[in-house]
């Protein structure tokens, strides 16, 4: 069976649904390919909280019709912008609402080979169709830049696991449990598995753990002189969530690269602190140097600022972060994929509307953000990536 449409948007989680609304609302022909928030759903585990302020976690429509706010109404629910965290599951409920009112249905499968044909492309899917575009756009998020530091990377799951793909809790109780990192990440999870009834303990490169100050409504004095943004408060952090383009315009590749890498670091939500502190063992200035697989456990070989230790766990969660590197898009044709132009090792030129070296071929979401700046590693960023995509896709109509 073969499908043919103007646009291919591959992936369908918070960019390739509000993308999807754009171009629904402006009448493009286009396939939506993907399981909807399927990373989200699959992945992320039942009890997470988003360190995100509810204002930053809209999926984003032309019209504002289908957001946050207006979904807590529908139900009756209580909304504040900011200081009341969001749970996974009340958002991925309001993905689930936003997605029936705002985007066709999506193509449930996965993109397996991507090649040119002609002036457009020709994508193979994981059902056996085959789908024929002349623009494509890649929206798959994450997953494929997972960072494994050396030492663990040789090792399977479910020994050692990205915390990205940590799935069910449970599965861990009663389970000796090593945790890797300093950030939402590592200190969440940490917190989950411990409440699930694992035996758990973080280790932490640096020196000492970072938390978040706590987050509450503020008076508009106190929010005209440090503004609530999308990545966190001040006027830095409005500049970085809503001027992407200009951060690229203005700066040079090599030090957008150098912010981007260096920029929000790890750090705990302010509402998670309660459920870490003196619950969960942390262990500071702690590098593993050595992992290997004995007797159906992980021996870690760790230094720490009392020396070196050895010693087994069950499981190594590793919330060791993502690392852009568009090489790892493995569904891309080799010589498609070594065709595009990179500012680095790794790392798409894109111009100012998200297109690569390739005419029609668009990369946007995480892939993007050393390009636009580190709000394209929140779903915020997709407030910026729609519009632009919308109206480049129909000026080339």
């Amino acid at each position: 069976m073969k499908l043919d449409s103007d646009t291919a948007i591959v992936g369908a989680g918070p960019y390739g649904l509000s993308i999807a609304a754009h171009l629904r609302a402006a009448k493009r022909s286009f396939q939506l390919i993907g399981t909807p928030m399927e990373s989200w759903r699959t992945f992320m585990p039942e009890g997470m909280v988003l360190k995100s302020e509810p204002f930053a976690s809209n999926l984003w429509d032309p019209g504002r019709r289908y957001t946050l706010r207006r979904y807590f109404g529908e139900k009756g629910l209580s909304y504040q912008a900011v200081g009341k965290p969001l749970s996974l599951a009340l958002f991925l409920q309001y993905a689930e609402w936003f997605r029936r009112q705002a985007t066709p249905e999506s193509h449930d499968a996965k993109v397996v080979h991507v090649e040119r044909e002609g002036r457009g492309f020709s994508l193979l899917l994981s059902d056996g169709i085959r789908l024929t575009a002349r623009r494509v756009v890649l929206a798959t998020g994450h997953m494929a830049f997972r960072v494994l530091p050396p030492e663990l990377a040789q090792l399977p799951e479910p020994l050692v696991v990205h915390s990205s793909r940590l799935g069910d809790v449970r599965a861990y109780a009663r389970r000796n449990v090593v945790v890797i990192g300093a950030g939402q990440s590592a200190l969440e999870t940490a917190a989950l598995l411990h409440e699930a009834g694992a035996h758990v303990r973080v280790l932490v490169r640096q020196n000492r753990i970072w938390w978040n100050p706590p987050s509450k409504p503020r008076s508009l004095p106190s929010r005209l002189l440090e503004p609530d943004a999308g990545v966190a408060s001040g006027w830095r952090s409005v500049a970085i969530s809503e001027l992407p383009r200009v951060f690229r315009w203005y700066f040079p590749a090599h030090k957008r690269h150098w912010y981007v890498a260096r920029s929000f670091g790890p750090s705990g939500a302010w509402w998670l602190r309660s459920r870490v502190d003196d619950r969960i063992p942390l262990e500071p200035g702690s590098q593993v140097q050595r992992a290997d697989a004995v007797n159906g456990k992980v021996r870690l070989t760790v230094r720490g600022p009392n020396g070196v230790a050895e010693f087994d766990t069950d499981h190594v969660i590793a919330a060791t972060g993502f690392k852009v590197n568009i090489d790892r898009l493995d569904y891309l044709e080799p010589p498609l994929r070594q065709s595009i132009e990179r500012e680095a090792a790794g790392i798409p030129a894109l111009d100012g509307r998200f297109e690569t070296s390739i005419p029609g071929l668009f990369i946007v979401g995480v892939a993007s953000s050393p390009v636009f700046g580190p709000i394209m590693r929140f779903m915020y960023g997709a407030k910026h990536v729609a519009p632009v995509l919308a109206r480049r896709l129909r000026s080339a109509a």
